[in-house]
């Protein structure tokens, strides 16, 4: 399926690899002109050449995406770099696991300004030029810790739920303007970050790596975890033309992880 998003500019936080690489390369493929963001020059740079080869035009744009005037530099790069914007997906952040005992102020400040306030600010520096598209898109991915209850995650959980609520009220502020405002919560995907971020959950939780990760699977309808490919795909039809109608949605890509009504 054409998803008609040939030639359009598309800005990505958080793109040099995981879910956010996985995604540009799903709008490359679709013939989508790319900046990819990153904190790792070497990253962000063999993420940019995997992204042109797909023979669009791509820019990477170091910055730190956890203060407002690096989001404001990741807006401008991308705008001067390709010619304007006409998609915004906020893909950063990470999870900080601990208990309200052991997360520190300094934890907080950190895990808030990544994983929700990155996505407002760089929101706020996008939005006049997405006004200028003519057919705007915006897509935040949440994740499904601020839908369904996960010990040991407080520092993704709140945000996550903050960035719910966020989509809503920026779908109703930007809906007159033709902006579509859609929200992505991504199961357990299969990225390099979670290694780590295993390890630490087990400490938590008093269990190894390998058990978080089978406990996560046994917990989805699918009894797997997601490619990241399969997000990459998700994504990309809520920002093309052929979604011209959805918008203030949260879309859960889970594998049945989530179990509510």
């Amino acid at each position: 399926m054409d998803l008609g998003l040939k030639g359009r500019n598309a800005a990505i936080t958080g793109s040099s690899r995981g879910i956010g690489n996985a995604i540009a390369n799903a709008l490359a493929a679709e013939g989508c002109n790319l900046a990819l963001s990153g904190r790792d020059r070497g990253n962000l740079d063999k993420a940019v050449g995997a992204v042109a080869a797909h023979g669009v035009k791509a820019v990477g744009i170091a910055c730190d995406l956890a203060t407002s005037s690096g989001c404001e530099a990741f807006v401008d790069g991308a705008v001067g770099g390709l010619g304007g914007i006409d998609i915004l997906v906020n893909n950063v952040g990470g999870m900080i696991p601990g208990t309200l005992e052991s997360l520190t102020d300094e934890m907080w400040q950190q895990a808030l300004n990544s994983n929700l306030m990155g996505y407002v600010w760089t929101t706020r520096y996008a939005v006049p030029h997405l006004k200028k598209s003519r057919a705007g898109r915006i897509l935040m991915v949440s994740g499904v810790t601020g839908k369904q209850l996960l010990p040991g995650a407080l520092t993704t959980t709140l945000p996550n739920a903050a960035i719910i609520g966020f989509c809503k009220l920026m779908a109703a502020d930007l809906g007159p303007s033709g902006i579509t405002v859609n929200n992505i919560c991504p199961g357990f995907t299969n990225t390099e970050s979670w290694g780590p971020r295993a390890e630490a959950m087990a400490k938590v939780r008093g269990t190894t790596a390998d058990g978080v990760r089978k406990a996560v699977s046994d917990q989805t309808m699918l009894g797997r975890w997601a490619e990241p490919e399969e997000i990459g795909a998700t994504a990309a039809f809520l920002v093309s033309e052929k979604n011209a109608y959805m918008t203030g949605t949260t879309v859960e890509v889970c594998g049945g992880f989530t179990k509510y009504l």
